[in-house]
């Protein structure tokens, strides 16, 4: 078993371009048992990329989240509680403390502070893993986190572990969140190849760059992927000469894509000019990651 996570060290590069094609390159293209995970918790869309579910097979309910509740026939109204909150989760109204629970991290140092035992904890929903098969015929396990929800990281952990059962399956793609935060850390531990989707500007370049000292740090190969490379040639160009063999591709900004992904149809399945060139970078991928 093979696990490619598709990472950017900033939102909008292209990301999940890159990982539905690929799912479907070695899925349908390929022929190849494939599960994609969409591993981006906070606004997972690769299932939509792909044609959105025609089929769920399993919706798992994951409870790991706290949230803080005050006992007010407890509490002596110190607000203790409110001054040590460092997620602003406690505001004061008609002169006692109130939990917003959309802030809470149920941290539990308000309930460290609380002279009189006032404050209790339950569990709440973090959100769903979700397995089911898309309209193109991709397998797909996302893992969506509940509004407010925590624990983003291991929910990731849960979705690639499903990936895992679901029968049969020679690779797996994971679709990273943005950055290098908690849930990214969670897709790229393990796995056995990282791609980098990059733009030709410097924020995303730096991005970039902060994504390759985490692959170093765990040991992972990368490649990077220079998505949008027209729009500045010269910058293009700059990445090159950086990163030299580790770029295994680029990929101009066309219409084309921009409609394939309002379509909810991954490129690759469309008769796009750009099919065979897309079609090369999916192998080249594949063979790296081999």
């Amino acid at each position: 078993m093979r696990e490619i996570v598709i990472a950017s060290g900033k939102g909008g590069t292209g990301k999940t371009f890159i990982a539905s094609n690929l799912t479907y390159y070695i899925s349908q293209i390929l022929g190849r048992p494939c599960t994609g995970v969409d591993a981006d918790a906070e606004a997972p869309d690769l299932a939509l990329a792909l044609g959105d579910y025609v089929e769920i097979y399993s919706r798992e309910e994951v409870y790991e989240s706290r949230k803080a509740s005050i006992d007010y026939d407890k509490c002596n109204l110190c607000m203790m509680c409110q001054s040590v909150c460092r997620f602003y989760a406690i505001t004061i109204e008609e002169d006692r403390p109130v939990i917003i629970e959309e802030y809470c991290e149920g941290c539990g140092a308000c309930g460290l502070v609380c002279p009189t035992e006032a404050i209790t904890y339950r569990t709440v929903r973090t959100g769903y893993i979700i397995y089911g098969v898309t309209r193109h015929g991709a397998r797909i396990v996302t893992s969506d986190l509940e509004v407010s929800g925590r624990n983003t990281g291991h929910l990731v952990y849960l979705a690639r572990e499903k990936a895992k059962q679901v029968g049969n399956v020679e690779y797996i793609v994971i679709d990273a969140a943005p950055g290098i935060g908690c849930p990214v850390i969670s897709s790229i531990v393990g796995a056995n190849l990282l791609i980098i989707c990059v733009e030709p500007t410097p924020q995303s370049f730096n991005g970039c760059c902060r994504l390759i000292n985490v692959a170093d740090t765990v040991k992972i190969p990368y490649r990077v992927i220079i998505n949008k490379y027209d729009l500045n040639r010269e910058f293009t160009e700059k990445i090159e000469r950086e990163l030299g063999n580790n770029v295994i591709g680029r990929v101009p900004y066309s219409r084309e894509i921009v409609k394939s992904y309002a379509d909810l149809t991954p490129l690759l399945a469309t008769s796009s000019t750009l099919k065979r060139d897309l079609e090369q970078i999916m192998s080249e991928i594949v063979k790296v990651s081999s």
